[in-house]
């Protein structure tokens, strides 16, 4: 069976193969960091399997307004949430209901009909012609501010591009002249957050990681602070800066975690780099539960547990373990998996081939001989994923037939 974790991180999402946690002894004192200065994965282990992918970067643009030409004309007399609208549509559905009564009147009376054949069409024709009139009325208006409003793009354009260079340039010049030329740049740049705040956030990034390279976990205090200054320069918010920080440390976490290399050492440095960044406990809860998690599969490679499941068993068959559910609780027993939710689902654990935990939707998704994959959420997925891929490795064939 394959079991692996997947995780959204600073510059991509991450896949790796999780098997039995080394011991502390096995892991050492190294505390060399996994994560290198461009953010990336760096193993130190040679065994085990990791996949890691970079988001594609696309720098920040200018949104294009639309015209009404780009708008089609049946796409204008959809209701637009207005009472005008709504009155267009229901007197076109009037229209239509009247041409149907007229063509029946024409049918069986003759020529009496047309009158409701006419006026049903007038019905239908009145949104139609109005609607033509509004679209024209719409596109002179834009023809008039067409000139000022591409003067206004090109402007914006030339803040926004002058804006990125600044950023860009502080890559290589943190020093004081570097954070006034992009507070500089910045206060004369007239776009809303949401244009250029990704860009920011992700050239803090670049610098965090370059800087971690550079200062070890000893400076994570100046890096700190470094990000904070930067971030203020940039225009980005409080709270931007603070999740800049969070997905930084959860990167240099996440890295070690993948490598299984986050022994005692390890976590004294994990912590000091949490610490100096300003982050409290509270910040990363997810990131250390993932930790706690991790620390429990160590505990049981030498042998499952013994839970007590309200569930019958079979003959030779115990329980292992427990996880409460969004909507109901898993038992996982040395033979099967046993959902217990609005329908019951039950899995024998030879036909499990493959478990993925998704770290940041705290999902297992459980593949079988079944149809359609089991997907559950708990707590605590990765030990519990964990407890499935041991239980499925287990041999429990008589002694004579191993």
């Amino acid at each position: 069976m394959t079991y692996y974790v997947e995780k959204q991180l600073a510059f991509g999402p991450i896949r790796f193969g999780v098997s039995t946690r080394q011991s502390l002894d096995a892991i050492g004192d190294d505390v060399t960091l996994s994560t290198g200065a461009n953010g990336e994965f760096i193993r130190r282990r040679k065994d085990g399997f990791f996949f890691g992918d970079t988001e594609r970067v696309v720098g920040p643009s200018i949104p294009v307004k639309p015209t009404i030409n780009q708008t089609p004309f049946w796409s204008s007399l959809k209701p637009d949430g207005t009472s005008r609208g709504y009155l267009f549509m229901a007197l076109m559905g009037f229209g239509v209901l009247i041409m149907l009564l007229g063509l029946g009147v024409l049918m069986k009376k003759g020529p009496q009909g047309w009158f409701e054949i006419i006026f049903g069409a007038a019905c239908i024709a009145l949104p139609i012609l109005m609607t033509a009139q509004q679209r024209r009325t719409i596109r002179e208006r834009e023809e008039r501010e067409r000139a000022e409003r591409e003067a206004a793009e090109t402007r914006n354009q030339e803040q926004l591009s002058w804006y990125t260079k600044a950023l860009d340039h502080l890559l290589v010049d943190r020093t004081e002249n570097g954070l006034i030329a992009l507070r500089g740049e910045r206060k004369s740049l007239d776009l809303a957050y949401e244009i250029w705040a990704p860009a920011a956030r992700r050239v803090l990034l670049r610098i965090a990681f370059e800087e971690l390279s550079r200062r070890g976990i000893a400076g994570s205090a100046e890096i700190s602070k470094l990000l904070s200054d930067a971030g203020d320069a940039a225009g980005l918010t409080p709270e931007h800066i603070h999740s800049v920080k969070r997905e930084f440390f959860s990167s240099v976490l996440w890295h070690l975690l993948a490598d299984d290399r986050l022994g005692t050492a390890q976590e004294a440095e994990i912590k000091r780099l949490r610490e100096g960044l300003g982050l409290t406990e509270d910040d990363v809860e997810d990131d250390l539960n993932a930790v706690e998690q991790f620390r429990g599969l160590r505990g049981v490679a030498k042998g499952l547990p013994r839970a007590e499941c309200p569930i019958q068993l079979a003959f030779q068959e115990y329980c292992i373990h427990q996880a409460p559910l969004d909507t109901g609780i898993l038992f996982i027993t040395n033979r099967r998996l046993v959902a217990d939710e609005k329908k019951r689902t039950e899995v024998a654990m030879p036909k499990v081939f493959e478990v993925v935990v998704d770290a940041d939707d705290s999902s297992i998704v459980i593949k079988s001989d079944q149809k359609k994959p089991l997907r559950l959420r708990t707590r605590n997925p990765i030990f519990t994923a964990g407890l499935i891929d041991m239980a499925a490795s287990l041999d429990e064939r008589p002694k004579g037939f191993a």
